[in-house]
C-alpha cells in the first residue's frame, strides 16, 4: 500500500478506535457520520471505513449492527446526491436535453434496468455509485426503488468487506 493509503486508513481505523473507547454508540455515531461525509464528498473513501471496523467491533453482532449504521449514513448522503442529480436533471434545450429525454423514456419504459444499474454499481462500483446516484436523480427513478436498490448493494459491499477483513484479522 502506498504510504497516503496508510495514512489514511490510520486516521479513519484511529477516529473510530477512539470511539469505541467511549461505547458502542459514539462508535455508531462516528461510524455514521464518517460514511455521510464519505456519500456526499466523493475522495472521502468509505470502503476504507468500513475496513476499519473489525477493529473496533467487539462482537459479530457490533460488526453486522456497524455495517448497517455505515450504510445508513452512506445511503442519507447518496440521497442528497440523488437529489441534486434530480434538481440539475432539468436541461431545457440543446443535445443534452433531447439525450436526457431519450434516457428517461428507456428507464421508464423498463423501470428494473435503472434499478439495475444502481443495484450492480452500489455492490461493484463500477460505474461509480456517487455518479450513478446522481443519474438516477436526473432520470427520476423512483426514489423508493433507488433507496432499496442503492441500500441493498450497499449491505451486501459493505458486509463482504467488513466480514472478510475480520477474518483477515483472525489470522
Amino acid at each position: 500500500m502506498g504510504p497516503a493509503l496508510n495514512l489514511l486508513i490510520t486516521g479513519v481505523s484511529g477516529i473510530a478506535a477512539h470511539a469505541a473507547h467511549l461505547g458502542f454508540f459514539p462508535a455508531a455515531l462516528a461510524c455514521l457520520s464518517l460514511a455521510f461525509v464519505s456519500a456526499v464528498l466523493p475522495w472521502v473513501n468509505a470502503e476504507v471505513l468500513v475496513l476499519a471496523l473489525p477493529t473496533i467491533a467487539h462482537t459479530r453482532t457490533e460488526l453486522v449492527g456497524l455495517v448497517l449504521v455505515a450504510t445508513a449514513g452512506q445511503m442519507a448522503g447518496k440521497c442528497i446526491v440523488y437529489y441534486a442529480g434530480r434538481r440539475g436533471g432539468h436541461v431545457s434545450s440543446g443535445r443534452s436535453a433531447a439525450l436526457l429525454t431519450r434516457w428517461r423514456a428507456r428507464a421508464s419504459a423498463t423501470p428494473w434496468s435503472p434499478a439495475a444499474f444502481v443495484v450492480l454499481s452500489s455492490i461493484v462500483g463500477i460505474p461509480p455509485f456517487y455518479i450513478m446516484s446522481a443519474v438516477a436523480g436526473a432520470l427520476e427513478m423512483h426514489f423508493g426503488m433507488f433507496l432499496a436498490a442503492g441500500t441493498c448493494g450497499r449491505i451486501v459491499r459493505f458486509g463482504t468487506l467488513a466480514f472478510c477483513a475480520q477474518n483477515l484479522i483472525r489470522l
